[in-house]
């Protein structure tokens, strides 16, 4: 007596393609978690390490956007003071660095050009908030792999 199964191979791709895809919202997910963090975290560093709003522009242009294969799938800006200069620089250097990218990828920006300047004189403008997202983002991974690995054995 044969078995007889009672799905098809269409079935398994498609179960398959789901988890991948459960997998890959997880991914932006915590990825935007981490962009919130990191722009918090910057705009939060206060002005006596870090910088004095004048036009707004420099804080305004510190964001991020999440890639999904060079496109992006979740942006975040916010002006201050009167920075619409900055969210557009901010914008702009994210799809610059994003659209090149494969896989999912966050991208973190100062986009005034003047910011690294900044930063050389001993000021911190994104620094430690790119510190802060190398130790959180192993974390983050590792609790994702974890969350898998359960997915996977249930």
């Amino acid at each position: 007596m044969a078995i007889t199964p009672n799905f098809t191979r269409n079935d398994v791709k498609k179960r398959c393609d789901a988890f991948l895809d459960a997998i890959k919202k997880a991914q932006v997910k915590r990825l935007q978690m981490l962009g919130e963090m990191c722009v918090k975290h910057a705009r939060e560093v206060p002005p006596e390490i870090g910088f004095h709003d004048q036009t707004g522009n420099l804080r305004s242009s510190i964001g991020y956007a999440v890639f999904v294969d060079g496109v992006a799938v979740h942006s975040a800006y916010e002006q201050t003071l009167n920075g619409s200069t900055g969210v557009k620089a901010g914008q702009a250097l994210a799809e610059k660095v994003g659209h090149e990218t494969t896989g999912i990828c966050l991208v973190v920006t100062a986009g005034m050009n003047y910011a690294v300047h900044v930063e050389s004189k001993g000021r911190d403008v994104i620094t430690s908030a790119e510190q802060l997202a190398k130790r959180e983002l192993p974390i983050m991974l590792d609790r994702l792999i974890n969350n898998i690995k359960r997915a996977a054995e249930e």
